[in-house]
């Protein structure tokens, strides 16, 4: 499929989404997950309001389109541990509070 028969594919499957979570799994053939979708969709509209909705939305249009569900994107709390984000701050030196209330006085 080209690009831009793929990209008309994917407008018309993020429309159905707008009306009905679970079409673009639907429309990829994937009924078992489409029809999950859809049940989920419609009790998250009900129980959680346009934002639930919204999210099982999400969740099937990026099944749909990258065969990952939203929380493939998210990192494990495992997979920060080295990152520099996630670093404890380094303890200060014993004087340096001291040596800064010198300094604004």
């Amino acid at each position: 499929m080209d690009d831009s028969m793929r990209t008309l594919t994917n407008g018309v499957k993020l429309v159905g989404e707008a009306i009905l979570p679970g079409t673009s799994l639907l429309m990829d053939g994937k009924f078992s997950e489409g029809a999950g979708h859809v049940i989920v969709g419609l009790g998250a509209r009900l129980f959680l309001g346009p934002i639930g909705a919204l999210v099982v939305a999400a969740d099937s249009f990026s099944k749909s389109v990258t065969e990952k569900n939203l929380w493939n994107y998210v990192p494990s709390l495992d997979s920060l541990e080295g990152h520099p984000a996630a670093a404890k701050p380094a303890a200060e030196p014993a004087g340096a509070k001291a040596s800064a209330k010198q300094a604004a006085a």
